[in-house]
């Protein structure tokens, strides 16, 4: 599920409380078995082919399916529950994501002078976040990354390109960087981490940022929300949160939805670099840069543990 579409306009409040952390969405689940497995892997076999019947998903037959993928039903059980969902039925229910990805997708380009179009959306909305994210806001999260003993950033599957490319900039200031998404990284990881680690939740709509609340809560790192999403329940168990714009939360794809944490995170892998010293233009004594190295400037209280960045 693209991570921008609001979940209650597409399955009612009721049903919001169907997808979890781990059961984000069915097509997010069936692309990581696609990508991670061999040709001849059974589940390769299985998560091909529903990709290719999503669009009627919902009546789909076990017995057909079973023999068409050449499994048993209680294969396809154990597939089903291995990416998240109790059974097959269970499966079947996320049938709705397929009409409504297709226009999402569909609609966001159609315009009929796409390219103007979005270029227009893209200015408009660097500008936006240059409003709303101000340079002290930036490096005061990449000083708290710096200090921190270790930085997961989690995000939806669908939503985590961006978050991959940081991870990989973060190398070369070494800093190494985790990555925990719906299908990936390990709850436990996070249950783990204490007061001096961050956790960056990069959610643009808010809604895996939603899904991912009880674990969020338990955590005792520091934690951090980006996001366009001003819901006030959604902000309560953060130590910070950075809105990249005004509430955006729209069924309607939006450059947000696919550059905003883009464009995000460039701005503060600048600020991290800019604080470590790594910059050229940087204004930090040479002599200090060289002893801290990529540390940036340690952020801790009289006890020894370390602070939440201070973003308003």
């Amino acid at each position: 599920m693209d991570e921008s579409i609001s979940l209650s306009s597409i399955l009612g409040p009721q049903s919001v409380t169907r997808l979890s952390v781990r059961r984000f969405s069915l097509m997010n689940a069936l692309f990581s078995v696609l990508n991670s497995t061999g040709d001849d892997d059974p589940d390769n076999v299985i998560a091909r082919y529903l990709l290719a019947n999503f669009d009627h998903l919902d009546a789909l037959n076990v017995y057909d399916m079973a023999e068409a993928c050449y499994t048993s039903r209680s294969g396809i059980r154990r597939f089903c529950q291995a990416i998240g969902f109790d059974n097959f039925s269970g499966l079947k229910a996320s049938a709705y994501e397929w009409q409504r990805h297709r226009d999402y997708f569909v609609g966001y380009v159609d315009h009929p002078d796409f390219r103007t179009h979005l270029a227009d959306e893209l200015a408009t909305m660097m500008r936006t976040i240059n409003d709303f994210v101000s340079e002290e806001d930036l490096k005061a999260l990449a000083t708290a990354m710096g200090a921190a003993h270790e930085v997961v950033l989690a995000a939806s599957d669908f939503s985590s390109a961006s978050l991959h490319d940081f991870q990989q900039s973060m190398l070369y200031m070494h800093k190494i960087v985790r990555i925990f998404t719906d299908s990936f990284g390990e709850e436990a990881h996070i249950d783990a981490l204490g007061p001096a680690d961050v956790v960056i939740m990069c959610s643009i709509s808010g809604n895996y940022a939603r899904v991912s609340q009880v674990l969020i809560e338990r955590t005792r790192a520091q934690r951090v929300l980006v996001t366009v999403s001003h819901d006030e329940e959604l902000a309560e168990p953060y130590d910070a949160v950075l809105y990249l714009a005004e509430d955006h939360l729209t069924r309607e794809r939006s450059v947000y939805a696919k550059y905003g944490m883009s464009y995000f995170l460039d701005l503060l892998y600048h600020a991290y670099c800019d604080v470590a010293g790594a910059l050229e233009s940087s204004t930090l004594d040479a002599a200090a840069v060289s002893d801290r190295g990529a540390r940036a400037m340690p952020l801790a209280d009289a006890s020894g543990a370390s602070e939440a960045p201070h973003i308003a």
